[in-house]
């Protein structure tokens, strides 16, 4: 049996390099994806791209990394606080 049918398409994402809380990503269809992180952070990115990697064009576009951008859930109910 093939792993690529095991794993879903979406979960094959190839880290290619991190600056600060952004990442760069690899997509499988060959595309490249810059997730979460500052603005300080996207523009290291757009730096090292256009010295580095110039076959990366980046839109206007920002998308939150989807495991960092999730909202925590809390341990206590709003009205209650922790004893201390």
């Amino acid at each position: 049996m093939k792993l690529k049918n095991l794993i879903p398409q979406r979960y094959r994402r190839r880290l290619i390099r991190r600056f600060g809380q952004a990442e760069l990503v690899r997509l499988p269809n060959g595309q490249y994806e810059l997730l979460g992180g500052t603005a300080a952070d996207r523009a290291a990115a757009f730096e090292w791209t256009t010295l580095f990697a110039h076959e990366i064009v980046f839109t206007h576009f920002h998308r939150e990394h989807p495991v960092r951008s999730r909202p925590r859930a809390r341990w206590f109910p709003a009205g209650l606080q922790p004893a201390l």
